[in-house]
C-alpha cells in the first residue's frame, strides 16, 4: 500500500468516526422531540418521524443526483434478505424505544436501549462470526449487574414493562446493527457510484411510515404550525442527519472500534433528562455506566 493510499484509508477512518460521534450526540436529543410532540399517540410520532426524515433524504438524494431506481433495483437484487430484516427490525426499535421514553425517561429508555451491544455479540457468535471467549460471560454479568441497578429492585417498585420494553428495543437493536454490518461487509468488496448510505438511511426510514399510516391518518389532519416546525426538526436532526452519519461510521467499524462512539447518545439523553424532565435517579446513571461497560468490553473483544 502506497503512502497515499495510507493517508486516504486514514482520512476515511477519521471521518467514520467523527460520523458515528455525530450521530450519537443527535440520536441522543430525540426524547425532546417526543416530550413536545406529546400530544399525539406514539405510533403517530414514529410516524411523523418516517415521513419527515423520507422528505429531507429523498431532497438530499435529489439535489446530490443520487437517486436512482436502476441503483435502488441493484441494491435490493444484492442485499434483499437483509433490507427485509432493516425493514423489520427498524419500525420495532424506534417504537419501542419511544414508548419507553414515555414510560421512563429519556435516560433510562436509552441505556436500555444499548443492551444491543450485548445481543449483537450473541448474534455474530451464533453465525459463527467470532468465537465464544470468557470476556463474554464478564459483559453478560455487568449487563444483568447494570439492568438491577437501574431497576432499584431494592425499592420494591419496579419498573417491569419499562425493563421488557427497553430490553426488546436494544435487541432489535442489535438485529439491525448486525444487519447493516453484514451489507456493509459485502459492499465493502464492490465498486460503486451511488451513494448507498443514504439509500440504506431511506429504506429504513421509509418503513417509520407504512406499518404506522393505517393507524395514524387521523393525526396528520390536526398538525399545527407548531407541531410541523417540531416534526420536521424530527425529521433532520434526530433522524436524516443522524441515521446517514450512523451509516457512514459503520461501514468502516472494525470490531466496534467506530460503533463505541455511537455510545455518547444515552449519554447525551442523560444530560437532556437531568436538564428538561428534572427526575434523573443516581442509580439510572451507575447502572448505565455498568451497561456501557459491558458494551465496550464486547466492543473490544471483538476489536
Amino acid at each position: 500500500m502506497t503512502i497515499e493510499e495510507l493517508n486516504n484509508a486514514h482520512f476515511n477512518l477519521t471521518i467514520s468516526k467523527i460520523s458515528m460521534f455525530l450521530s450519537g450526540i443527535l440520536m441522543g436529543n430525540v426524547g425532546i422531540f417526543i416530550s413536545l410532540l406529546s400530544g399525539y399517540p406514539i405510533y403517530s410520532i414514529v410516524l411523523f418521524r418516517g415521513i419527515s426524515g423520507a422528505v429531507f433524504l429523498t431532497l438530499f438524494m435529489l439535489i446530490t443526483r443520487s437517486f436512482s431506481i436502476t441503483f435502488f433495483k441493484e441494491c435490493f437484487k444484492m442485499h434483499w434478505k437483509y433490507l427485509i430484516i432493516i425493514a423489520i427490525s427498524n419500525p420495532l426499535v424506534v417504537f419501542l424505544y419511544f414508548l419507553n421514553i414515555t414510560l421512563t425517561s429519556y435516560a433510562f429508555a436509552a441505556f436500555l436501549l444499548y443492551t444491543s451491544g450485548v445481543f449483537l455479540l450473541i448474534f455474530l457468535v451464533i453465525t459463527k462470526e467470532d468465537k465464544v471467549s470468557k470476556i463474554n460471560f464478564i459483559s453478560f454479568f455487568l449487563a444483568i449487574v447494570g439492568i438491577s441497578i437501574i431497576m432499584e429492585f431494592w425499592t420494591g417498585q419496579i419498573l417491569i414493562l419499562g425493563i421488557v420494553i427497553g430490553i426488546f428495543s436494544g435487541f432489535c437493536l442489535g438485529i439491525l446493527i448486525f444487519s447493516k454490518k453484514k451489507i456493509y461487509k459485502i459492499r465493502g468488496k464492490i465498486n460503486s457510484n451511488g451513494n448507498f448510505d443514504a439509500f440504506l438511511t431511506l429504506w429504513s426510514t421509509l418503513f417509520l411510515i407504512f406499518p404506522f399510516l393505517p393507524f395514524s391518518i387521523t393525526d396528520l389532519f390536526r398538525i399545527t404550525i407548531l407541531d410541523l416546525i417540531f416534526i420536521l426538526m424530527l425529521g433532520l436532526i434526530p433522524t436524516a442527519l443522524a441515521f446517514t452519519l450512523y451509516n457512514v461510521g459503520v461501514k468502516k467499524d472494525k470490531g466496534g472500534n467506530i460503533i463505541i462512539l455511537s455510545y455518547f447518545e444515552p449519554v447525551m439523553a442523560t444530560i437532556n433528562t437531568a436538564i428538561f424532565l428534572k427526575n434523573l435517579s443516581i442509580f439510572t446513571i451507575i447502572g448505565g455506566f455498568f451497561l456501557l461497560l459491558a458494551n465496550y468490553i464486547t466492543l473490544k473483544y471483538l476489536k
